[in-house]
């Protein structure tokens, strides 16, 4: 046995058994898919309460079955109840279409991708990509007013049905601008493809197809009652927040957390349905008792509607002793933060595949981020040789080129030998000098042209209509900047803090100012 293989026997022998060895890396062992990412410092052990949303939060859907059925009834309604022509039953659902964080344009019936300062970095009608010309004489590099009506975002998962539907539409208007759908315009379109994907939430059609089958619909977690069950073991209150009717929340949550052999209110200290978010949050509306007779001795912790002030009073924790958990930026994250000042974790679903989709393109990433910088440095070169032979222009005198030279910011000595030169050689000088800069040209547009291909395929490698959910470019999207902004915590699962101890002192990343990087 060499040293080294002594000194990993002696180690694992007298500070960890075998069995726990595999706590030695830390969070590495966790699959970065599981694990929690941190925006702002959050110490556990300071949580008094944590409240979960349901719906796309506790209650992961299966998103190809529950987006195929949404899609379905509200083509279905929009024949039978909006008067659509039954052409559109042919409508396929293109789940690729749509992604979070997109902006409905109504007036042109577009889709809009916004970056992190909410200019329009890409936008589409129907699944036409529109060019950078199209884009620019539309919006003219200006920022979107989200709060006229002209715009609508997509902020949930909720909105991807509607999302696919409206663009199929708007692809059949356009092939067919004197049909049935050419009379109608792209806003009315929209509302009318907003308001059957509402009812078919609203009348109970969807609801009572989905808890016909749960299993088909949902994401069976196995660690999620484990996950709950640990938050309470370190006396932490446990409380549900949800818009949904009470007895879809019982037959949701009883398929999800009641298979290990109990009830599954006993998880929580609260339950709070028709909660009406994120009025919730805003309004005092007080709440309505409902009997929980499967928990006789427990008195009334289930309720109808209520407020977060309420909810509080109720637990006895309050602002930021408060985590909440939720998908919806505006309705369950952006509004708790600020209104209650509860801290946050939101919960994205997406996160999962968009890190796989990291891990498969790194080196094109790494090859790209290299090229821009390099392309940087050879634009700096290239505009600092254009400069001067600007100032070099003509066969003006001494005095004329200096003048011309010191406005461009070059200093005098710098041009001293150039004045020294005969006219042949200054000639030659001159011609070496264009030829560099043709040089620089030429390397820059080949960059140019590889960075492109390697932005395309990156794009691709995520959504091949948007690219990535959390990028655009260089910088955040719009959606990026919402997590990164609202969300103290973010994760793709509640289940994932089942690989944390229930004391973790999450720690956000250090902040970079571009100077410091």
């Amino acid at each position: 046995m060499d040293k080294r293989e002594a000194k990993t026997e002696a180690r694992g022998s007298t500070l960890f058994s075998p069995g726990l060895q595999h706590l030695l890396p830390g969070e590495k062992h966790i699959p970065r898919e599981r694990r929690i990412f941190v925006n702002r410092n959050l110490r556990m052990d300071d949580i008094a309460a944590l409240g979960f949303d349901m719906d796309h939060t506790l209650a992961l859907y299966n998103r190809a079955s529950f987006e195929q059925l949404t899609h379905d009834l509200a083509v279905q309604y929009l024949v039978e109840w909006q008067g659509y022509p039954e052409f559109i039953r042919d409508i396929h659902y293109n789940p690729d279409v749509v992604i979070r964080g997109l902006v409905v344009d109504k007036r042109h019936g577009n889709l809009l991708k916004m970056d992190f300062h909410d200019y329009i970095a890409k936008a589409m009608h129907g699944t036409r990509v529109l060019t950078h010309d199209e884009r620019r004489k539309l919006y003219r590099r200006s920022r979107v007013n989200l709060h006229s009506d002209r715009y609508k975002s997509f902020d949930t998962l909720f909105s991807m049905p509607e999302g696919s539907l409206f663009s199929a539409l708007m692809d059949l208007r356009a092939e067919d601008p004197k049909g049935p759908l050419g009379r109608l315009n792209p806003a009315q379109v929209f509302d009318d493809v907003r308001a059957c994907v509402d009812k078919a939430h609203r009348d109970g059609s969807l609801k009572s197809i989905i808890t016909k089958d749960l299993s088909r619909y949902f994401v069976w977690d196995p660690d999620l009652p484990a996950t709950l069950l640990r938050f309470r073991a370190l006396g932490k209150k446990v409380f549900l927040v949800t818009n949904s009717e009470h007895a879809y929340t019982e037959a949701v949550m009883q398929y999800l957390l009641g298979q290990s052999g109990y009830d599954w209110k006993e998880l929580f200290d609260l339950v709070v349905v028709e909660s009406r978010k994120p009025a919730f949050f805003l309004e005092k509306k007080d709440p309505e008792p409902i009997p929980a007779p499967e928990c006789p001795d427990r008195g009334n912790f289930v309720y109808r509607g209520g407020n977060a002030n309420w909810v509080e009073q109720f637990l006895g924790a309050n602002g930021d002793q408060v985590l909440y958990f939720g998908d919806h930026t505006y309705g369950d994250i952006l509004k708790s933060k600020r209104t209650v000042g509860w801290r946050t974790a939101m919960i994205v679903q997406e996160l999962e595949k968009e890190i796989a989709a990291n891990r498969r393109l790194l080196y094109q990433r790494r090859e790209r981020n290299g090229l821009l910088a390099r392309r940087q440095d050879l634009a700096l070169d290239r505009d600092h040789l254009r400069f001067l032979l600007e100032a070099l222009d003509g066969n003006g005198e001494k005095e004329a080129i200096a003048g011309r030279h010191q406005g461009l910011h070059y200093r005098l000595p710098e041009l001293e030998e150039w004045f020294k030169l005969s006219p042949e050689e200054r000639r030659r000088h001159r011609e070496g000098m264009e030829r560099v800069l043709e040089g620089l040209d030429y390397m820059s547009a080949q960059y140019r042209l590889r960075i492109e291909e390697l932005s395309r395929v990156i794009d691709e490698g995520h959504n091949r209509y948007w690219g990535s959910l959390f990028r655009e470019g260089n910088e955040n999207s719009r959606f990026g900047r919402q997590v990164r902004e609202f969300a103290c915590i973010y994760t793709s699962r509640v289940s994932n803090f089942l690989s944390y101890s229930g004391n973790t002192y999450f720690i956000a990343p250090e902040e970079r100012m571009p100077h410091e990087r």
